[in-house]
């Protein structure tokens, strides 16, 4: 898991993320290579253990690439226990414009004019559970 402190690059970080056997290569990072993260699980909300909340964007709930992952049914529970937990999962109007291939670049701009809709009809419910910030 990569963060803010990796100093892996952002393409690096973006083309690893994209790297799904079968589909595209395995990227090349400081000399060790990687695949996209849905190996392991569709949407890896269970690393988030230990923060106070967890905002976790799931377009896939199911195992991923892992059929020994629970997918986010399994994840999210534990979670749960220790964490604030907003789950955000396409709705209807997204899943339609996304379509049956989410790699299918055709449907990218009504799958982003989709995900930005459901993204401001979300506001308020990040904002029950996001902390506000401090001033000092």
């Amino acid at each position: 898991m990569w963060g803010r402190t990796s100093d892996v690059p952002l393409a690096s970080a973006v083309a690893a993320s994209c790297a799904v056997p079968g589909v595209w290569p395995p990227t090349t990072v400081q000399r060790r290579r990687y695949i996209d993260g849905s190996v392991r699980s569709a949407t890896n909300a269970d690393l988030a253990l230990g923060h106070d909340v967890v905002v976790v964007l799931a377009p896939d709930t199911g195992p991923g690439l892992n059929p020994a992952s629970k997918g986010l049914a399994g994840e999210v529970p534990l979670l749960r226990t220790h964490s604030q937990v907003l789950v955000i999962t396409p709705d209807d109007a997204a899943l339609d414009a996304i379509g049956p291939n989410p790699l299918d670049p055709e449907h990218r701009p009504a799958s982003a004019r989709a995900g930005q809709r459901q993204g401001r009809a979300l506001t308020g419910a990040l904002r029950e559970i996001w902390p506000a910030p401090t001033t000092r």
